[in-house]
């Protein structure tokens, strides 16, 4: 009987050895594989209903086969008008989302009464840490960046015929890749954001 605890002894060390040397394998054939990953589908010219340039989003866009929108673009009337949410799918899975929503002074209508992307995003339930954002400078119009989200609040010239004061646009990349997104993000927010409300029309929001 004492031998067995012995060889047991003896073994456990060439077990050790060998599930290091398999978990050596499977890092690096899951490097191999994460570098050998292709994005085989079209970067859109779209991204809900808004046009951008391919090159200038390429990064927001992983590795996939299938590419897929689900959800309400942008339309001059109907309830996308007050606000409404767009997701692109690559491979089934969600890594894009845009969100649309009015800021309202009235007080029967929905929508964050203070203007603001706080209010927004505390109406809109996104659970985020505001001390986690880099508020953007260099623009007139108060822009929050996190790692993997970016939100514009752009004030209405007058209110609206909905009765917006201001209109507020969030892209979400919180389901995408574990990745830092924030120099893409900080180019693209407010440019996006514009051409979207401009596509609303001045009904909704005039920005001139």
């Amino acid at each position: 009987m004492p031998s067995v605890p012995t060889r047991q002894a003896i073994r456990r060390p060439g077990r050790i050895l060998l599930a290091s040397t398999i978990a050596v394998f499977t890092i690096q054939g899951c490097s191999a594989e994460s570098a050998s990953a292709s994005r085989d589908y079209p970067i859109p010219a779209t991204l809900c209903d808004v046009e951008i340039e391919p090159e200038e989003v390429e990064e927001i866009f992983p590795p996939g086969q299938s590419i897929e929108t689900v959800g309400d673009g942008v339309s001059r009337y109907g309830w996308i008008d007050s606000g409404g949410r767009c997701t692109v799918f690559i491979d089934d899975k969600p890594v894009i989302a845009v969100d649309s929503f009015g800021s309202t002074d009235e007080p029967r209508s929905s929508g964050p009464r203070v203007p603001g992307i706080e209010p927004y995003l505390e109406f809109r339930s996104f659970d985020l840490d505001m001390t986690e954002s880099e508020l953007v400078t260099s623009s007139e119009y108060e822009i929050r960046v996190w790692n993997d989200f970016a939100a514009i609040h752009i004030p209405c010239a007058q209110p609206s015929g909905m009765g917006y004061t201001g209109m507020n646009i969030a892209i979400d990349l919180r389901e995408n890749e574990d990745r830092d997104f924030s120099a893409t993000l900080k180019d693209i927010i407010e440019p996006y954001a514009l051409d979207r409300i401009d596509k609303m029309g001045p009904d909704v929001c005039g920005t001139d």
